[in-house]
């Protein structure tokens, strides 16, 4: 955030945002952008570059579509810039962009100087950058929606396209014992069947043919998922969360697990501590080591100055 004495606005909209390139001005130093620029809004980090392993890397061009709710000062960006001379050495630099500038709508496509961390000009430093940022009271897709999109192309900017005849399934909870839960009541005389989360969880792993994809905050390899079957287990193993994955893996199914990296959880020596947040993430990704079930930890990518926690979502 910028200084006390200026006033935050509110951007509430979509930022289309285009890193481009550095370059270092009245030097011959080579540039490398190798670490990579992350952007940060009201001292959350909302996106970043790829890192690059090129040391000659002073060209990025990457493209980024940034939703945003923030009251905000300015837009922030930190880069860290290697120079390549004699002894060659990286520099840290900071970039504000003035919300009440971004806020306007207009593009902005220019280089832009860097502030050394201390605040004074960096090195010479510039960074070539491309933004334009649009309200929601102006993008009309807000104003009619999904069912107002002529092309019917569901939710932009989406990895998987929209489909149609997909079924959902509503759940009380992860378990509930038989009989805990109310009977309710549909039209037409109908009665909403309750279902087991956990045991359905169960079943579709069991009968997966060719990818599982499981991402959560807290994935614990030792957890049961099926508790009082209601209907015959797939043959007839009652198996854990993790020997279960490593079952279908080993039939030939791809298996994917991304958990959360908690910061708090340690190993030295050979001991290990939970954390904070008790996400058993250590112990499973130790469980899947030689293993081909691909598991991997996601660090929170947050501001040291903020709290440790977060909420997350979880998917399979």
């Amino acid at each position: 955030m910028g200084t006390n004495s200026e006033e935050s606005i509110l951007l509430h909209g979509d930022l289309k945002l285009r890193i481009i390139a550095a370059r270092a001005l009245g030097t011959s130093s080579e540039v490398d952008l190798r670490s990579g620029v992350t952007v940060s809004v009201a001292e959350t980090i909302v996106t970043c570059t790829r890192t690059s392993s090129n040391t000659s890397d002073s060209q990025r061009d990457e493209h980024f579509h940034i939703l945003l709710s923030h009251p905000v000062v300015d837009l922030e960006f930190k880069i860290k810039v290697g120079l390549k001379v004699r002894g060659g050495k990286e520099i840290e630099g900071t970039l504000k962009i003035p919300a009440r500038r971004i806020n306007t709508g207009k593009k902005i496509r220019e280089w832009h100087p860097l502030e050394h961390v201390k605040g004074d000009r960096c090195q010479n430093l510039d960074l070539d950058i491309e933004m334009q940022f649009t309200p929601c009271d102006q993008n009309p897709l807000y104003d009619q929606g999904i069912a107002g999109n002529a092309e019917q192309t569901g939710v932009r900017n989406t990895h998987f396209p929209l489909r149609k005849r997909n079924k959902v399934t509503l759940y009380q909870d992860a378990h509930v014992p038989e009989g805990m839960l109310p009977v309710i009541e549909l039209e037409h005389g109908r009665v909403f069947g309750h279902h087991k989360c956990w045991e359905d969880i169960y079943h579709a792993i069991s009968e997966a043919q060719h990818m599982i994809y499981i991402m959560g905050w807290s994935v614990f390899c030792d957890v049961k998922l099926v508790r009082e079957p209601s209907r015959p287990l797939p043959q007839g193993r009652d198996l854990t969360l993790g020997e279960l994955l490593k079952s279908k893996s080993k039939e030939g199914v791809q298996v994917l697990v991304w958990i959360w990296d908690d910061k708090t959880s340690y190993e030295i020596f050979g001991f290990e501590g939970e954390g904070v947040m008790q996400t058993h993430n250590k112990k499973t990704r130790k469980f899947f080591t030689d293993s081909s079930v691909i598991c991997d930890v996601v660090p929170r990518q947050a501001s040291e100055s903020l709290t440790l926690f977060k909420r997350a979502v979880s998917s399979i």
